[in-house]
């Protein structure tokens, strides 16, 4: 009853304070965008560039080029623009629209699909000749980013340059399971930023910026079927992709083969202890971790030494990350619960992270494209361990297609001598052009070698 009267009082005593009988007057309502929005845009904005990308795609054996656009955002005073692999980490050609509506050239310094990050740089010396002059954004911590937080995303959606759109963090730490783009692997090593910004087509590379007008994230992705939903790499991670794409124009990771999984609904089965430890859900045939002996259902419980959490999928990245960043060839000690619950410990020694697809070339006087075979590629296949080049494409009525070369093929040997890479394809088919004859062509198809000659 006191709260209540208490209530009454504090709602007549703020009415009272109000002018009796006065309307307000619209005149007197400040309507103008709020001084931290203009300060965070004016920062960032004439650091954000549209990006027209031309590719090589492959139909039928052929390439053809194709057009496409997306956003990004110049990080230093050197023109480098950090964009998406999706976007520019293909491409053949690059032109750069900057804030005062100049194009420039730019070329593509390194690229890394796992994050589906790319880096490239304007060209310095056009922009000199020209006389023009460009903005870098500055780049904020994505760690330091909170749920409700004010955030816009800034790019060229449908080309239409310079639009800006406004929301908060939805979430901090979005799990997506392991994904693709242009066949491409992505995702794996890291969260994302997830907003209710509306990202749109051409919105790809463009930056999420908090209020003070710093980069937190690179605009990724939207989520079909939501309504405005967007997701952005936190861009931590994209500064640590960024010194490895300076240093070396790639990313080197570690690999040892295991597919993990969370223990949230399995730790009363396993016995477990809650927050401790990640499921080995499975072993790659002929990897590194099955050469140790490693098996489906151990339990991981520390790397090095250092324990491994993930009862959460949103914790996997972190876990996966801790491998992959060891360097090539360290023979790392792992910590392993056995069924039964004996605990072991376990040394792996780490290959070379590989994706199953690599750049496509083609092989005109064969009529094929091909590209280089791996490992991973091989390994999903349950295909025995080959070096070669693997057929993509044939072209119809081609040499190729004659001598019955298909797609999947596995090509291995030419004119008897072996061949490890497409570049070793490249130069026995050059080789073969001046001789012009009947050649014979050793290929691996599923589990078999076979015997083809190609005809001039």
């Amino acid at each position: 009853m006191k709260r209540t009267l208490w209530a009454g009082v504090l709602a007549i005593a703020a009415f009272s304070l109000l002018p009796a009988c006065t309307p307000l007057n619209p005149a007197h309502i400040d309507i103008r965008p709020d001084f931290a929005v203009r300060y965070a845009l004016d920062t960032v904005s004439p650091a954000v560039v549209r990006i027209d990308v031309v590719t090589e795609d492959f139909s039928q054996g052929q390439p053809r080029s194709s057009r496409s656009l997306g956003s990004g955002v110049i990080i230093d005073k050197e023109g480098h623009i950090l964009t998406n692999f999706h976007v520019a980490g293909r491409a053949k050609r690059l032109d750069v629209t900057l804030f005062n509506q100049e194009h420039v050239r730019a070329r593509l310094v390194g690229s890394d699909h796992w994050t589906d990050l790319a880096l490239i740089q304007l060209d310095l010396n056009e922009i000199h000749e020209k006389k023009l002059a460009f903005n870098f954004a500055p780049l904020g911590k994505s760690s330091e980013v909170s749920l409700g937080q004010p955030v816009m995303a800034v790019g060229t959606p449908y080309g239409l340059t310079r639009t800006v759109t406004k929301g908060i963090i939805s979430n901090a730490d979005r799990y997506f399971e392991e994904s693709s783009i242009d066949q491409y692997e992505t995702g794996w090593f890291n969260n994302w930023l997830q907003m209710d910004a509306a990202i749109n087509p051409g919105n790809s590379g463009g930056p999420l910026i908090n209020l003070r007008g710093e980069v937190i994230g690179i605009n990724t992705r939207g989520y079909l079927g939501s309504n405005s939903l967007g997701f952005a790499i936190p861009i931590d991670v994209a500064q640590s992709v960024v010194a490895d794409l300076l240093a070396k124009g790639k990313v080197t990771r570690s690999y040892i083969g295991v597919q993990l999984q969370p223990l949230q609904d399995l730790e009363k089965f396993y016995d477990m202890a809650s927050g401790q430890g990640v499921l080995i859900a499975n072993v790659e045939k002929d990897s590194p971790a099955a050469t140790a002996g490693l098996q489906t259902g151990d339990i991981l419980l520390a790397v090095n030494d250092k324990p491994v959490n993930a009862r959460f999928p949103e914790q996997l990245a972190a876990v996966r990350k801790l491998i992959s960043d060891f360097p090539v060839g360290t023979a790392l000690k792992l910590q392993v619960r056995r069924s039964g619950g004996s605990e072991i410990a376990v040394s792996v020694t780490t290959e070379q992270l590989e994706s199953k697809i690599t750049e496509e070339k083609s092989i005109a006087a064969w009529g094929l494209s091909v590209r280089n075979v791996t490992r991973a590629y091989l390994r999903e296949q349950r295909i025995p361990y080959v070096r070669g080049a693997l057929v993509t494409g044939t072209k119809p009525g081609s040499p190729g297609v004659t001598a019955n070369i298909r797609i999947g093929d596995i090509i291995i040997k030419v004119g008897g001598k072996p061949v490890a890479s497409v570049e070793e394809l490249e130069a026995a088919v050059a080789a073969w052009q001046k001789k012009n004859g009947l050649i014979d062509v050793s290929v691996q198809r599923d589990r078999a070698q076979i015997v083809l000659v190609i005809k001039p």
